[in-house]
């Protein structure tokens, strides 16, 4: 199977115009409450605790996303390999012909729609959505026949 590899994210360059408009937006934050400045400031943080601060974000992130990435390839090739030998060569010719791309997130798609997977979701969605309004409606007070007098 073909599929792009979830690159790494590079680490944060916290550069001098960065540090210049983290500055900036600090001293935003006690101009505007000029009565209050010294205590605005006392709640600062430092431009490295803020560094630190992205990075964590940003480690955070990647291995969020790259868990999340590994999870869906993970699942949807346990779904294509319990699939019968037609279906299998089927999604399988599909993916090679897919010229988007090759993320995990496209191979779910085409696993989904061969295998009939999005078809159950879409029917059991409308199911669902049937039953709300059934009971929304149950819910609401009838209206009496309008009378003309």
């Amino acid at each position: 199977m073909r599929f792009t590899r979830h690159g790494r994210h590079d680490p944060i360059n916290f550069n001098a115009r960065r540090q210049a408009a983290f500055a900036r937006k600090q001293q935003r934050e006690r101009d505007r409450y000029p009565l209050f400045a010294e205590h605005v400031a006392a709640e600062q943080h430092s431009p490295d605790e803020e560094f630190a601060r992205r990075q964590r974000r940003s480690d955070n992130l990647e291995r969020t996303t790259r868990s999340l990435h590994a999870r869906i390839w993970r699942e949807k090739r346990a779904v294509y390999f319990s699939l019968a030998a037609e279906l299998r060569a089927e999604i399988r010719t599909k993916w090679l012909a897919w010229t988007g791309p090759t993320t995990p997130f496209y191979f779910a798609y085409i696993v989904d729609m061969v295998s009939g997977e999005a078809a159950r979701r879409a029917e059991a969605s409308r199911a669902n959505m049937l039953a709300v309004r059934r009971r929304v409606l149950a819910m609401m007070p009838e209206q009496a026949a309008l009378e003309i007098a």
